[in-house]
């Protein structure tokens, strides 16, 4: 099953990434600080992120819960974050966009057989993720020099690139 929303393009979720880094006063060319905002919002009301054990949270690294509005986080990925194990920042980021779906986009959600990926909520929350985290301004560089820069794994930063490039084609 999948959870079906309101579709949005590539270019939508590039707009309300770079929105987010606007509002946070975020430039292109410095990595966005997912921890430091989402602890942020928390203290100032928007949602509630709670950090878990790991057995507390069984298969999952981390999910937004939308009726009691909370992004919980497995320990241990909160911690990667903090000690620059950057594949967790993607995790945060990408459920950060599950509150933006739920609260400040306000869409509806539906469980499905299947759907366009411009309507997966999953497919949404992983563009948003690429975005926030590498904006497009940054692919001109080397994979090594954007994973540096915007605190992401090698392999984000080679995948967006490559992603990227395919979509120009």
């Amino acid at each position: 099953m999948k959870i079906s929303t309101t579709p949005l393009s590539v270019k939508n979720i590039e707009e309300y990434a770079l929105n987010m880094r606007k509002k946070f006063n975020i430039s292109l060319d410095t990595f966005f600080p997912v921890v430091e905002i989402l602890e942020k919002l928390n203290n100032s009301g928007y949602f509630n992120f709670v950090i878990c054990e790991k057995e507390q949270m069984l298969d999952k690294y981390a999910y937004y819960n939308v009726n009691d509005n909370t992004i919980y986080v497995r320990e241990d990925v909160y911690n990667e974050c903090l000690d620059g194990v950057y594949r967790s920042n993607f995790t945060l980021a990408h459920e950060y966009f599950h509150y933006i779906q739920a609260k400040e986009l306000k869409f509806d959600f539906i469980e499905v057989e299947d759907c366009k990926s411009y309507c997966d909520i999953e497919w949404q929350a992983n563009e948003f993720a690429a975005q926030l985290l590498i904006p497009s301004y940054a692919l001109n560089l080397e994979p090594e020099e954007i994973a540096k820069r915007y605190h992401v794994s090698l392999e984000a930063a080679a995948y967006r690139k490559l992603k990227e490039r395919n979509r120009q084609k």
